[in-house]
């Protein structure tokens, strides 16, 4: 009598196990709303949850670290001082079975008049890395029929703070405003005036902003490092 051994299930490398991951999370529905802003969203939490059980089923641990910040203040139209903070934050996920990494980045914004403005930062940060990675859906469909998907654009007081962010880049890389207006939309592949940005374009908007901030500070650096120079050409917009 011959016995039969089952063969034994192969083990998994770590992209291996993401996909499982990927595969294995369902739709998160969006059962946060923002009033002011007037939107639905999933919450921090709810993702965070699920993502955190199935890299626990696979034994993968995930760490932060934080590579940049930009803090910014705004006026509101109630005339309260308030802060805008984007952070950009690496994270990088380990294999305890295998030792492989793999890391991965995520962009935030928040903006609060208190000590919060981080915290949100950091909230949105990972919501941003976790949904990207693995491709989560966070809400309903919203082209349902009979229901026209009405465009909501940003307030006033991200209207100004980009207009803020805008003047903050031009001073530290020298050139004017309007040529990185113009190289903004232009990336953005957008016409339309600022008040007619959408939260998907404004968030793009400063993404684009606090990554030409921080590569004209290492560049002024590095300027500031070297023998001065007798002539310097001003690099354009979006070359650096």
């Amino acid at each position: 009598m011959t016995e039969t051994v089952n063969d034994p299930k192969p083990e998994l490398n770590l992209m291996q196990k993401l996909a499982e991951i990927m595969n294995d999370i369902e739709r998160i529905p969006k059962r946060g709303h923002n009033d002011f802003h007037n939107y639905d969203y999933a919450l921090e939490a709810d993702i965070k949850d699920v993502v955190r059980t199935e890299l626990a089923k696979r034994k993968i641990m995930m760490f932060s670290n934080e590579l940049s910040r930009t803090t910014l203040s705004v006026t509101t139209k109630k005339g309260a001082t308030e802060q805008i903070v984007t952070l950009e934050v690496e994270y990088t996920l380990i294999d305890s079975e295998s030792g492989e990494t793999i890391k991965f980045v995520g962009y935030g914004d928040g903006q609060d008049a208190g000590d919060k403005a981080v915290y949100k930062a950091k909230t949105g940060a990972l919501k941003y890395a976790l949904t990207s990675l693995f491709l989560i859906p966070t809400g309903d469909d919203p082209e349902k029929e009979g229901q026209p998907l009405q465009p909501k654009y940003i307030k006033d007081d991200q209207v100004q703070y980009l207009r803020d962010f805008i003047m903050k880049t031009a001073n530290i890389a020298g050139g004017p405003a309007s040529e990185i207006v113009g190289a903004l939309k232009q990336q953005l592949r957008v016409t339309v005036d600022f008040e007619k940005f959408d939260e998907q374009t404004f968030e793009a908007a400063v993404l684009i902003l606090s990554d030409w901030q921080r590569k004209y500070e290492e560049q002024n650096q590095a300027r500031q490092n070297q023998q001065p120079q007798q002539t310097q050409n001003r690099m354009q917009w979006g070359a650096v």
